[in-house]
């Protein structure tokens, strides 16, 4: 893997002028079933999102429901 690969993967998730980044799990509806304010994901991660949260981690079909509004600020 070249240095420059890994410097633009995670500037996707790292801010740029802290070095720092919050990263939001939203995986648990798959290990413990569905969760209050995790039913609707698209809204849940626009919500996220709009906290200042730098990225998501969540299931495989996250990202098919990610919205415009998400892809533009996370890292899915």
């Amino acid at each position: 893997m070249s240095k420059i690969g890994k410097q633009i993967r995670l500037e996707r998730i790292l801010d740029r002028k802290t070095h720092r980044t919050v990263i939001v799990p939203m995986d648990h509806g798959i290990t413990v079933g569905p969760i209050p304010g995790l039913i609707d994901l698209p809204s849940a991660v626009d919500k996220v999102a709009e906290g200042g949260a730098n990225a998501v981690l969540g299931h495989v079909g996250l990202p098919c429901t990610a919205t415009e509004a998400m892809a533009a600020i996370l890292a899915l």
